[in-house]
């Protein structure tokens, strides 16, 4: 009885650290995919149709100037039909440094 109880509670703990480690990996992807698309509009501008498609899922990114040195990029990242919160991101045309990300 005892060695059954334990081989139960060893499974439920395998199945926690796995889901755990599945939701960490999606997360990562998330901000990756992310990252990627904000360095690919700083370094090249905006992308023609603003929609990016990555490995792990799909980005839409809005631009619009704040004034002649600084844009406002805005970063949806959806997957799976599920759409997050988005990212915003201003940075410096001139120097391409983020001044604020949030």
């Amino acid at each position: 009885m005892i060695v059954l109880v334990l081989a139960l509670a060893s499974k439920d703990l395998f199945i926690s650290k796995y889901q755990y480690l599945s939701n960490i990996k999606s997360i990562q992807e998330r901000n990756v995919s992310v990252s990627h698309a904000i360095l690919m509009e700083i370094e090249n501008g905006p992308h023609p149709s603003g929609d990016v498609k990555t490995k792990f899922g799909d980005i839409m990114t809005t631009s619009q100037m704040i004034n002649p040195q600084e844009v406002q990029l805005e970063v949806t990242f959806s997957r799976d039909k599920k759409v997050f919160l988005p990212a915003t991101v201003v940075y410096n045309r001139e120097t391409k440094q983020i001044i604020r990300w949030e």
